[in-house]
Order: structure tokens, then sequence, then C-alpha cells
């Protein structure tokens, strides 16, 4: 593999293993079946990026910037996200059922048809991302935001969402014994024709 300088613009990465990246600005890269696997990604920005067949397992990203890149074919495991930002990345025929996600910001992700079941988020904002056909059955959602986020199909039966935020987008999810708070419980009746009175 070619050596990574601190500043990366263009270059493309075909099939190398790549070692623990701190500090280090990747700027319109291509990573075609690269190996990140069991490595530490700290401090890092990766903008306008695409990751074609990809391993990511065991990766731990922290601090970490993706922004408006791709991810198609590639493999999730065990991955952790520590107060990254993901703004305007997509996730194409890639399972991210089996990541972590601890705070940050994944607002304009396009988070379609992921599985999130039985899995815990905190503080992370997801506002305009997309949850399309998402399932998040049995999960606890703590203080996140989904204003302005797409709300189609998507599975909250069982869940915990109290102190999340959410507009009238609330109303389209599908629940069934989920845990809601007051401020929550309002939106879904306006946005059913209802009208709340204390």
């Amino acid at each position: 593999m070619g050596s990574i300088e601190s500043h990366n613009m263009y270059e493309n990465f075909y099939g190398d293993e790549i070692d623990d990246l701190t500090d280090v600005e990747f700027i319109e890269c291509v990573f075609d079946g690269v190996i990140f696997e069991d490595i530490h990604i700290t401090r890092s920005r990766f903008e306008n990026c695409k990751f074609k067949g990809c391993k990511f397992n065991g990766t731990v990203f922290h601090d970490t910037a993706i922004i408006n890149s791709s991810f198609r074919f590639s493999r999730f495991f065990s991955t952790d996200f520590k107060t990254c930002k993901l703004t305007g990345s997509s996730f194409i025929d890639t399972d991210i059922s089996l990541i972590e996600i601890d705070g940050g910001d994944w607002s304009y992700t396009d988070l379609s048809q992921q599985n999130f079941s039985n899995k815990t988020f905190n503080n992370v904002d997801f506002s305009g991302s997309d949850f399309s056909f998402t399932n998040f059955q049995k999960s606890t959602v703590k203080e996140c935001s989904f204003i302005q986020s797409r709300i189609y199909e998507t599975n909250f039966i069982g869940a915990d969402i109290r102190s999340s935020t959410f507009d009238g987008n609330i109303a389209q999810i599908i629940m069934r014994k989920t845990k809601i708070d007051l401020e929550q419980a309002v939106l879904i009746a306006n946005g059913h024709g209802g009208n709340y009175t204390p």
C-alpha cells in the first residue's frame, strides 16, 4: 500500500489493508475492497468519498467525520461510532445492524431498510435522515432527534422512544406497546385529527 499522508485528495485505494488513522483527511477518495478491520480511526475526516466492498469489522471510529460519502456492498461487524458525524452519507446494499452508535450527528443520512432492533441510541441527531422501512423494534432511543426525518413503514413496535424529539412524522411510525412521553402523545393525537386539551 502506498503511504497515507495527513491530507489526501483524489486518491484511489484498492485492496489495501489500513492501519490506525489519527488526524488524517481524505477528500474525494475511492476505497475499493479496502480492509479497515480491527483498527481505530480517530479525529479524521472523509468527505465525498466512496467505499465499495470494504470491511470494517471490529473498527472503532472516534470523533471522526464521514461527510457526503457512500458505502456500497461493505461489511460492518462489531463496529463502533463514538461521537462521529455522518451527515449526508449513505449505506447502499450494506447491512449496518451490527454497529453501535454512541452520540454524534447522523443527520440527512440514508438509513433506510436497516435493522436496528434491540439496540440502544443516546443523544444522536438523526434530523432529516431517511428511515423508510427501517426497524427499531424493541430498541431504546433516548434524547435523539428525528426532526424532518423521512418516516415510512418505520417500525417502533415495543420500542422506548421517550425523550426523543419528533415532529408530525411521529404519527407515521408503526407502533404497538411503544413507550412514549406526553409531548409525543400530543403530536400523535394532532397527526390523527385529535386536539389535546389538558
